[in-house]
């Protein structure tokens, strides 16, 4: 059967089946200085709980969301909103001051802190801009800074992501956390990077290290490069449901929901030849897992 003919083959209820419960880890949420965001956390967290879903995390790359998520959350009654911290300029004063940050968000219930990503200097020089943060000494070796975040993600049971770090910066960042102990890791999108993709060899060391791979349904869209949603369920074949999670990285002025997209992102993985126990692994038990909520 052709992923065409799979597609004519799908019905409505093995997409409400998988999307009533599932967790979406990568959202962004207005206000935005730099991006028309479409919805704020309150609004997202509505839509995520109109859906039937039971949680997702909300990220800004200039300010810690945190607080808000609390705010919201008293708002909910079934959706759990996660806040996170994405180290940066704005955010967490740069690398020097990142653990302190961090270690005060984590005391407050964050559970997501994110490694540079638009103040990366990997992803920066990709966009044509200078300066940037690096993790690593002049020697190749994480710098101080960077195990101290380590220390704090390990003590608060936190999920350590990469953001839009060089490979070599990941592989470095995720060997340690190992060495620490931290088992709760994600490679933050890979496949949709504009500004470096990293080979299918270096997600798959990545992957072996112990971190999830993320899937972002963002990157399927047109403003993304539309990519095949093919080669995603390929990378699931290929690395184990059982490794991966499905995220939406949604939330711009033109984009559907993120609630609405993630259903949507369901619906075409098994479109495309995931299985329904695929799907599961990656929009529920694995997301779970790693937010420390229970099955």
């Amino acid at each position: 059967m052709s992923r065409y003919q799979a597609s004519m083959t799908l019905k409505k209820e093995q997409i409400d089946k998988l999307y009533e419960g599932s967790i979406d880890m990568h959202v962004h949420c207005a206000p935005d200085p730099a991006w028309d965001r479409r919805m704020n956390t309150r609004e997202i967290a509505q839509a995520a709980e109109a859906g039937g879903m039971r949680a997702t995390v909300v990220k800004s790359f200039y300010y810690p969301t945190t607080t808000e998520a609390l705010l919201v959350n008293q708002m909910m009654e079934h959706t759990k909103v996660f806040g996170s911290v994405t180290i940066g300029y704005s955010t967490t004063g740069g690398l020097e001051y990142a653990a302190q940050t961090v270690e005060n968000h984590a005391k407050l219930g964050c559970k997501v802190v994110w490694f540079p990503a638009f103040d990366a200097r990997h992803c920066r020089k990709g966009i044509g801009q200078d300066g940037g943060i690096v993790i690593l000494d002049e020697m190749g070796k994480l710098k101080k800074e960077a195990l101290d975040v380590l220390d704090i993600a390990k003590q608060y049971d936190m999920v350590v992501c990469k953001g839009h770090m060089s490979y070599l910066e990941t592989e470095a960042l995720f060997t340690a956390a190992v060495q620490k102990g931290i088992t709760k890791m994600v490679n933050t999108h890979p496949l949709s990077d504009s500004w470096g993709l990293f080979t299918k060899e270096e997600i798959r060391r990545l992957s072996d290290i112990g971190a999830y791979t993320e899937l972002v349904f963002g990157n399927l869209m047109p403003r993304l490069g539309s990519m095949d949603p093919a080669d995603y369920v390929d990378l699931v074949r290929e690395l184990g449901a059982e490794h991966m999670i499905m995220s939406t990285d949604l939330a711009q002025c033109m984009d559907p929901t993120p609630a609405e997209g993630m259903r949507f992102f369901i619906g075409t993985m098994l479109q495309f030849g995931c299985t329904e126990e695929e799907v599961e692994w990656m929009v529920k038990k694995n997301p779970a897992k790693l937010l420390g909520l229970e099955m």
